[in-house]
């Protein structure tokens, strides 16, 4: 039996950075063979303002219709140039019932978000990747505003406080056959540890970085970052237990604001054959 593809959902408010976004979640989903929904979702709020019940409605019904033309028109020359199957679906309602809705009835693999550049720290969009995190055992790529993946190329793949078991169960084997590098494996420990060995993940050579943590280390993080040419990090998600700062349970913490592509792993396993199908909300 053919396996079916995975699934990728890329939730979205159809904002400036909608064509980065696309731009990512259809290289990732070329690398790893992957059909790809846009989850499209607005607070009614946004669009009705002070309006009463029966101009209300008349309103998101208008939206409704001006969001599916406006989808169609964004998404089918994606679709069209790249030959990868994009499907979306749209409402309207509260943001996080919304997607938690969404993510129950469809089930997918690999979910992308993005994040706007502000000043000061956005705290809409970490309080939206907050909550995914806390409901959603797949794996989570949040893209950078401006340093997004490209469709057909190759990428500088790294590694913070992450280990090869959780590499190799979280994400998809496809994936690593698209670096353009040895893989980059880096951490950040708090007191003594031993020489890192040479060693190999699928088949690949591994480079391996130490860093004692402390603010510096830190503060250069995106220097070693850019200078190791890596354009997806993966980390390893939050834990609710409490460990020492040098755990994989505080990274996504110390890397969050960076503006730099992460893959924080999945709690569950995606190394297996699909039975389902790809429903449609």
């Amino acid at each position: 039996m053919e396996k079916n593809k995975y699934k990728i959902a890329l939730l979205s408010d159809l904002a400036d950075g909608m064509h980065n976004l696309l731009k990512s979640s259809v290289s990732l989903a070329k690398m790893v063979d992957a059909e790809i929904e846009v989850f499209n979702v607005r607070k009614p709020t946004d669009i009705i303002g002070k309006d009463n019940q029966l101009s209300a409605i008349r309103t998101i019904n208008h939206e409704y219709i001006v969001t599916d033309k406006r989808m169609k028109n964004i998404l089918a020359p994606f679709s069209e140039d790249y030959g990868v199957p994009i499907r979306y679906s749209s409402t309207f309602g509260n943001v996080k019932t919304e997607i938690a809705r969404y993510l129950d009835d469809n089930t997918p693999d690999i979910l992308v978000l993005g994040r706007r550049k502000t000043k000061p720290f956005n705290t809409v969009d970490d309080r939206i990747i907050n909550f995914v995190l806390s409901i959603f055992k797949g794996s989570v790529m949040i893209v950078s505003e401006e340093n997004g993946l490209k469709p057909n190329m190759k990428i500088g793949i790294g590694a913070l406080n992450c280990s090869d078991e959780s590499l190799s169960s979280s994400f998809p084997e496809a994936l690593f056959a698209h670096t353009n590098s040895p893989l980059k494996s880096f951490s950040i420990v708090n007191g003594p540890t031993t020489q890192p060995q040479p060693h190999e993940f699928l088949g690949k050579k591994i480079v391996d970085y130490v860093f004692d943590y402390n603010d510096n280390t830190m503060k250069k993080l995106p220097i070693y970052l850019s200078k190791s040419k890596v354009d997806l990090l993966f980390v390893e998600r939050k834990k609710k237990e409490k460990q020492s700062t040098s755990t994989p349970s505080n990274i996504y913490d110390m890397v969050k604001k960076l503006d730099i592509n992460l893959m924080i792993a999945g709690e569950q396993n995606l190394q297996r054959d699909f039975q389902s199908k790809l429903n449609i909300a």
